[in-house]
């Protein structure tokens, strides 16, 4: 069990997965369905801070797009594991300077 952020834009566009709406809505869920014991923050929009049953980031990213409308071609989900120095960049990202920033702490 760890602790994670999780940060993500949707495409305001339709995609084969849905409308922006439907996407972000499900993306939503899909996260404060992994939090445990459904203790969660998002008082921002699309972030959360949550603990979950993973133990990595990425098998939190890949949970979040299996159960959710996310679109890996148009969208964008950052997880980073506050228990560790792990993190996930999920989808359409081109600004690499995220490695370099984790690669910080």
């Amino acid at each position: 069990m760890s602790v994670f952020v999780v940060s993500f834009r949707i495409a305001d566009e339709q995609s084969t997965y849905g409308t922006y709406s439907e996407r972000w809505a499900s993306v939503n869920e899909a996260i404060q369905n992994k939090a445990v014991g459904r203790n969660y923050w998002k008082q921002t929009t699309s972030f959360f801070a949550l603990q979950a049953t993973e133990t990595f980031a990425s098998a939190l990213a890949s949970a979040i797009n299996i159960n959710s409308k996310f679109d890996p071609a148009k969208d964008l989900l950052l997880v980073v594991n506050l228990s560790s120095k792990d993190y996930k960049v999920l989808g359409v990202n081109s600004d690499a300077d995220i490695d370099t920033i984790m690669a910080l702490r």
